[in-house]
This record gives C-alpha cells, sequence and structure tokens, in this order.
C-alpha cells in the first residue's frame, strides 16, 4: 500500500547536509552550486535508503524503518547518482546505501578534522598552452591578457616580454575555483583517494622524457615520462603525456 508521503524536517535535512559535507555520498560531486549572476542551483536529492512506498526502490526489501522519512533512511546523491541507485536496486540494496553512507561521513570527518584543503595558488608558471589557456578563459568570461605575440613561435622568441606574459596568465588561472588537500612530506598517502585534487608547496621534482625521436605511445605505456619526487618513506609518481614533456631532465615546482 503507498504511504503519504511526508516532508523531510529542516534539521534532519541539515545534518545529512553537513555530515555529508554538501557532497554526493556516492560520486562525492558538490551538490550546492552558484554562478556569475549569484543563481543558486541544488542538484542534489534526499534519496531513501529503503523508498518511502513500498511499491518504490527496495521499498519492500527487509529491515525498512517505521519511520521511513527518518534521517537514518536518507542518503544524500547527486541526481545523476540518485537515478542509478533507484534504477539499479539489486546492485545498490539497502546495506549498501547504507555502507555508502556510513564510509563517506568518515571521510568528511576526517578531512575536516585532519586533513588541510586551501585554495592553492599560482604564483609563477613554468609552461603556459595559451590557445588552451585561452579558449578556458573566454568559456568562463576572464578577460584575456592584452598580449601581442605578434609572429613569436616560443615563449623565447619573445625575449624579455616572455615573463610578462607568464605573470599575467596567472590571473586567468587564479580563477579556476579549486580546493585542494596539502601533501606534505609527513602525510598519511593512505586518505589520498582517486579524483581529490592535492597540492604540494613549490619544491623541486625530477622529469623524465623520452627524447625527440620516440615513440610516445609506447613511452606512456611502459611508464617513461613521469614526473617524481621522493619524501620520507614514499615517492610520488605522476605520468605524464610525453607530448608534454619539453625536457629530458629539469627542475619544475
Amino acid at each position: 500500500m503507498a504511504l503519504a508521503r511526508a516532508a523531510l524536517s529542516e534539521p534532519d535535512r541539515r545534518f545529512i547536509i553537513g555530515c555529508s559535507g554538501g557532497c554526493c555520498n556516492k560520486c562525492k560531486t558538490q551538490v550546492f552550486r552558484e554562478n556569475e549572476f549569484a543563481e543558486k542551483a541544488r542538484i542534489g536529492d534526499d534519496a531513501h535508503i529503503w523508498a518511502y512506498s513500498e511499491e518504490g526502490p527496495r521499498g519492500s526489501a527487509v529491515g525498512a524503518p517505521a519511520d521511513r522519512n527518518a534521517r537514518e533512511n536518507i542518503i544524500l546523491l547527486c541526481k545523476n547518482c540518485h537515478a542509478e541507485v533507484d534504477q539499479q536496486p539489486m546492485k545498490f540494496a539497502p546495506v549498501a546505501l547504507t555502507t555508502m553512507r556510513e564510509a563517506h561521513y568518515a571521510w568528511v570527518a576526517s578531512c575536516l578534522g585532519q586533513v588541510r584543503v586551501q585554495k592553492p595558488r599560482f604564483h609563477y608558471i613554468l609552461y603556459l598552452n595559451v590557445p588552451r589557456v585561452d579558449m578556458y578563459a573566454v568559456a568562463n568570461s576572464i578577460p584575456l591578457p592584452p598580449f601581442d605575440f605578434g609572429i613569436a613561435q616560443r615563449f623565447r622568441d619573445l625575449g624579455i616580454g616572455a615573463g610578462r606574459v607568464m605573470a599575467g596568465y596567472t590571473h586567468v588561472l587564479n580563477t579556476e575555483e579549486m580546493y585542494a588537500h596539502q601533501v606534505e612530506g609527513k602525510s598519511d598517502i593512505s586518505r589520498l583517494e582517486a579524483g581529490q585534487y592535492s597540492f604540494i608547496e613549490p619544491l623541486n621534482f625530477r622529469t623524465v622524457a623520452i627524447g625527440k625521436r620516440g615513440d610516445p605511445q609506447a613511452a606512456w605505456v611502459s611508464d617513461e615520462s613521469v614526473v617524481y619526487r621522493r619524501f620520507a618513506d614514499w615517492t610520488l609518481i605522476c605520468l605524464i603525456d610525453p607530448r608534454w614533456i619539453t625536457t629530458s631532465t629539469a627542475g619544475s615546482s
């Protein structure tokens, strides 16, 4: 029998948002957005683990709580994940969703309590793909630096003007709202997750490249093109598409 749906209480809704860090409990996408016009949007739902109605996803599964609108039966999901979860109820059974939610709550608590989350800023640039940065600026309505490159094909062709170009484009890159976890030599790398932004204070790295006549695809497969640095008891290794490597070995930050 279908149940008359009641609204989730405001205290419970705030509790769920707070424990979730405002993120989807499945994909960790932020579910609250605001654009340059100060227009706000919520792209997430207060999803039921056991459906409010017995006819809904997982609604007839064993163990449904007496109050299906209690916060114990709610998980914050973005609209894409909500659709996936409700259309695949066997894969996303109540126990799977409950475990997912508790793991997400624990992740949010650990990030807020122990890991510093900052907005790193670009102070200087060592390499710049001008056409790509220009396209990014245009797409995001960011004013472009007023430079005339003339017939220059490389930065070295600009002479002393190369540094001014680099400095000017830091404004474009610093408009990106990218918050990241700071990684230090003593950091517990087990807390890092795939898809999570991280940054390291300026320091020297080493690069390994394949040479001008190498096979980019073969180098990519064999991990020959990397940026790396050794820390206390671990090594940071970043694979770089060989087409972006311009020196055989160099210091960068």
